[in-house]
């Protein structure tokens, strides 16, 4: 009688063993489980992704792109339309990354390559603020350095096509900063 509880015992054991590794769900861990955070104390969504300014000019700027044969983007980052150098050690690298990492440009003209062609700036009010007046003249100096086309371009209340279409065609063979 003792060997067979003893034979039970084992093949009980052997089971739970069996169990345990062929069923990852019954393996978990309590203490590793990671508690993600709510993202609302962090958070908040956008309600729009442009202003008023930037889509007005964006519905102007969009049908002189499809009658340029370019292609329009928005909000486009700085590292997309600029590379670090290969060459650098990585302090030097984040340092000159951090720079760009969070600036973007309003607009960019590319073409059916996707080779950029202008980026353009809408100056509205907000580009008079010190903090963004120096922005401007880092993104300038930058631009005019690396030989990209960058035009700004004023708010106005209403946008006149042809107008317009004739800065951008003016100033797409250029390689330098254009007021």
């Amino acid at each position: 009688m003792l060997t067979i509880i003893l034979i039970i015992i084992i093949i009980l054991l052997i089971m739970k063993k069996t169990n345990k590794s062929n069923n990852p769900e019954k393996n978990i861990n309590i203490d590793n489980i990671e508690v993600i955070p709510s993202y609302k104390k962090y958070y908040k969504p956008k309600k729009y992704i442009t202003t008023l300014n930037e889509m007005k000019f964006y519905t102007v700027l969009l049908e002189i792109a499809k009658e340029l044969d370019y292609i329009l983007f928005s909000q486009v980052s700085l590292y997309n339309i600029i590379s670090m150098q290969d060459n650098l050690d990585y302090s030097t690298h984040t340092k000159y990354f951090n720079k760009i990492a969070s600036k973007s440009i309003d607009f960019v003209l590319v073409d059916k390559k996707c080779r950029i062609k202008l980026c353009i700036e809408l100056d509205d009010n907000t580009h008079k603020k010190k903090s963004r007046i120096e922005r401007d003249k880092f993104i300038n100096e930058l631009f005019k350095d690396l030989e990209i086309n960058l035009l700004r371009y004023p708010v106005y209340n209403v946008y006149y096509k042809e107008t317009l279409k004739r800065k951008i065609q003016e100033n797409i063979g250029e390689h330098y900063y254009i007021k």
